[in-house]
């Protein structure tokens, strides 16, 4: 670089932030009591630091947007490789498919793909596969991507259609039992059953716990939860870019048989960091508040939604509503470490699933159709190109973990 084009570079950069103000400045609303576990989890690897971020890499994908124009499509948002796992649909079979939606926004297909594959880059080079084997292993998941637009059809996973790695963890989680799951978060009492507080589930102020608690028997009466009452509330802690917003964790009984018990997660919906990070042109549907925009996506994008999936507001937020359930589960990384056949077979179907997931949503809202979409898999001009900036940007965001690491371990984020 000349010395009058440094000189340049350095006076346009000069008033950017570094990355661990930027995470300070982003994170700088959410409940003080629960952020800093959000920071220790952002420590622990680059794939945290990474879920963790996700309004640092649109910030970075938006500062030179560095792909061709594509149709427009609704996105997760926030796609990586553990935003896929099992649940019970409404029809109570057990699929596997993409189920986090908080950062769901419309946009240009390659938003959830550069975001997935770096996803994948990271989690590969963490369990010490070759340059040479993460490249195949991100190939053939973008290969399947591409062949399932070509051929225009939304595809799903459930028992009966799954392989591989997901097959195992279909089978595994289907045999579990509500009782298990209320033996493992309640003191399990047949009736006024409790919570079991613990370091992710911690206790609320009285006055807002019964506050909670009245709002939501009033919201029981006339929608899924109609004849059960609310018999304990605790601030639940879950995942990775989530921690510290408002969340909580209700036990619900049947009035007329309180052996009948449900676990309800209520999640703060906030505006997507997608939006947030800079525009890029594409008009949003006017939702009523996030809430709304959250679930509705899920339902154009996932083949079965969850039971249950409702919004509330309390006070002045507006929360997703979803059971918590003993079938929801993620496929581990660390249970296949060097067993790279397999890790491709996977990617390749999270490849898949994101593919049917944007098809299956094509034309909602004034997004492309799928013919559109088809046209856009038929090209492969993009796909050099993607490859390439998902590879620099997985070394960035390593790069940016250990200056983070630096100041989290100097206290930083305690001040």
């Amino acid at each position: 670089m000349e010395s009058g084009d440094q000189e340049l570079y350095y006076l346009s950069n000069k008033f950017e932030l570094d990355i661990s103000s930027r995470i300070k400045q982003f994170n700088a609303k959410r409940e003080p009591g629960s952020l800093m576990l959000k920071y220790k989890a952002m420590a622990e690897s680059p794939f945290r630091f990474f879920r963790g971020t996700c309004h640092l890499f649109y910030k970075d994908l938006l500062k030179e947007y560095p792909f061709p124009h594509s149709p427009l499509t609704w996105l997760c948002g926030d796609l990586h490789i553990e935003n896929f796992g099992s649940y019970r649909g409404g029809n109570r079979l057990v699929y596997f498919d993409m189920n986090d939606f908080d950062e769901s926004v419309q946009g240009p297909p390659l938003f959830d793909i550069s975001r997935l594959i770096v996803s994948a880059e990271i989690a590969a080079k963490a369990m010490l596969y070759s340059g040479e084997e993460r490249k195949d292993m991100i190939a053939s998941m973008v290969q399947r991507y591409r062949d399932t637009l070509v051929k225009c059809r939304s595809l799903a996973i459930e028992r009966e259609t799954a392989t591989g790695l997901i097959k195992k963890l279909i089978i595994s989680v289907a045999e579990r039992k509500q009782k298990e799951l209320l033996l493992d978060r309640t003191n399990n009492k047949p009736k006024n059953c409790k919570l079991l507080f613990c370091d992710r589930l911690l206790g609320l102020e009285k006055k807002e716990k019964e506050q909670l608690l009245q709002s939501f028997s009033k919201y029981c009466v006339n929608n899924y939860h109609k004849g059960y009452c609310v018999t304990d509330a605790g601030f639940r802690i879950a995942g990775t870019g989530s921690v510290g917003i408002r969340r909580y964790l209700l036990l619900l009984e049947k009035e007329n048989n309180p052996r009948q018990k449900r676990l309800i997660d209520l999640k703060q919906a906030l505006p997507s960091s997608v939006l947030n990070a800079g525009d890029f042109g594409v008009k949003q549907p006017p939702w009523q508040n996030d809430a709304e925009r959250i679930i509705e996506v899920q339902q154009i994008m996932q083949y079965i939604t969850p039971a249950y999936l409702s919004t509330f507001q309390f006070k002045d937020n507006w929360y997703v509503i979803k059971e918590i359930q003993p079938t929801a589960d993620k496929v581990s990384f660390k249970q296949v470490a060097r067993q790279p056949l397999q890790v491709e077979k996977y990617l390749s179907e999270l490849g898949m699933l994101t593919a049917s997931a944007h098809l299956r949503s094509s034309g909602r809202y004034h997004s492309s159709t799928a013919d559109e979409l088809k046209d856009f898999g038929e090209d492969q001009s993009w796909t050099s190109l993607l490859m390439e900036w998902t590879t620099y940007y997985s070394n960035q965001v390593t790069r940016d973990y250990y200056e983070y690491l630096r100041s989290f371990r100097d206290g930083y984020f305690n001040k």
